[in-house]
């Protein structure tokens, strides 16, 4: 299972990891923590990057059936304004955070959120709802390995779904359920505009300046080699680039050169 709180953080991340898992005809899920509706403001424009990571991960050979939209709001990068980040840290479970586009989940009409399949209406944007929407889903699938974001990364969504999934996990242990938990990171402290760093090469990740000041270490990363498909240096054929391209909405100007320097020979990730 690949749980991302943005659409593209799953190609940028784990394209690889996804692509090879299909191809092995293992059993994949990618889970959409949050519908990346950050410059929408209704559920129309806010639901516009969901089917375009439909489309992005059918390059890869993954079916809209094992994907699934959480349906929660994205509110900014900072964790001052991150709504994932300031909805693990509060206090009262059932308070609702609104976010631009909505205070309750929502899809798309060819693909329900999670919390209206399940329980057959919305969910309020709560801390309770997110943390169980989450759990029902971890129950459901029960995947044996777990590749999410870290603790570490610099976007508040990203740290703080990191953070959701482990207070999950922990206690589910309890209830004999402990799968293999890896993270990674998108966004580092070397900030967006340095890692990762731009080659017209494909080559491997490298580590970002003033990375090991974290409690992860570069020496500790597990680096998964990314398949043939996506080692080809002409992006036409690219099967990262290609997926990537799907993304028409996150492809804006000053972002194109930070995605596409996720084209490398791995993915990395640390073991929790």
């Amino acid at each position: 299972m690949i749980i991302v709180p943005h659409e593209d953080d799953e190609i940028l991340m784990a394209g690889g990891i996804i692509e090879e898992a299909v191809k092995n005809e293992k059993r994949v899920t990618v889970v959409m923590a949050t519908n990346g509706d950050y410059e929408g403001t209704d559920k129309i424009t806010g639901a516009v990057r969901l089917p375009e990571t439909i489309a992005g991960l059918k390059v890869l050979g993954l079916k809209s059936e094992n994907v699934i939209f959480m349906g929660y709001a994205d509110t900014g990068m900072a964790k001052g304004d991150s709504f994932l980040d300031g909805l693990y840290f509060e206090k009262e479970e059932e308070k609702v955070h609104s976010g631009r586009c909505s205070d309750e989940t929502y899809g798309w009409e060819e693909k329900k959120d999670f919390h209206r399949e399940f329980y057959g209406k919305a969910g309020s944007y709560t801390r309770k709802n997110f943390k169980e929407d989450l759990r029902q889903i971890l129950l459901l699938k029960k995947p044996d390995t777990i590749f999410t974001t870290s603790e570490e990364d610099m976007h508040g969504d990203h740290s703080g779904l990191f953070l959701f999934v482990r207070e999950i996990l922990k206690e589910e242990r309890e209830n004999g359920y402990a799968p293999v938990l890896y993270s990674g990171v998108a966004h580092s402290k070397a900030g967006d505009l340095v890692w990762p760093k731009r080659s017209s090469q494909i080559l491997p990740f490298s580590c970002p300046p003033g990375f090991d000041e974290g409690t992860l270490k570069w020496k500790d990363r597990i680096s998964f080699p990314v398949p043939e498909s996506m080692r080809r240096e002409d992006l036409n054929q690219n099967h990262k680039a290609r997926a990537l391209l799907e993304h028409k909405h996150a492809l804006k100007e000053d972002a194109v050169e930070f995605l596409y320097a996720f084209i490398k020979a791995d993915e990395v990730f640390w073991r929790i």
